[in-house]
């Protein structure tokens, strides 16, 4: 039985392979071109239109954001309240048309609706700049604090 294998020598003796180099040769200098300082700016324009074009402008207030807050929420919050008035009932025991079933219903219902105001009024323009004055008068209240330690420090060391 003949042995198929050909070694690497043979094949670049053959021409089938070239012998391997450890490098790349660099691609020779163009001297047409000049060269592109290293601090150049490019910018680079597009002046084609988009295909479609859009622009938005909003005018709302304060009662069309709640009134918005209500619809997206009441559904999912309502939905809530009866997942848990459904465990409540197959699990808990709780007769169906009972006080006992229409406080869970009330109770979770009320509770899901309070965290999601509290989480939609933090997100909102009116919460935002409700945080944004709050760091503010933080900066002031550490910074008078500090003023008054060091003045405090100056005035103990001083007497002494």
């Amino acid at each position: 039985m003949k042995n198929n294998t050909i070694t690497i020598e043979e094949q670049e003796g053959m021409g089938l392979r070239r012998p391997s180099q450890k490098y790349v040769p660099a691609g020779p200098v163009r001297r047409d071109l000049p060269a592109m300082p290293l601090n150049a700016s490019v910018n680079h324009t597009i002046d084609a239109a988009p295909v479609a074009t859009q622009h938005v402008e909003m005018k709302t207030s304060a009662v069309d954001r709640s009134l918005g807050f209500l619809i997206a929420s009441v559904p999912l919050y309502a939905g809530f309240a009866l997942l848990v008035l459904l465990v409540s009932i197959f699990f808990g025991g709780v007769p169906f048309l009972s006080l006992p079933a229409l406080v869970i219903f009330w109770l979770s219902f009320v509770a899901a609706w309070v965290v999601g105001y509290c989480y939609t009024l933090s997100v909102s323009a009116e919460g935002v700049s409700h945080y944004e004055a709050r760091q503010k008068w933080d900066v002031i209240k550490e910074e008078q604090r500090r003023r008054w330690e060091h003045y405090a420090r100056l005035t103990e060391g001083g007497n002494e």
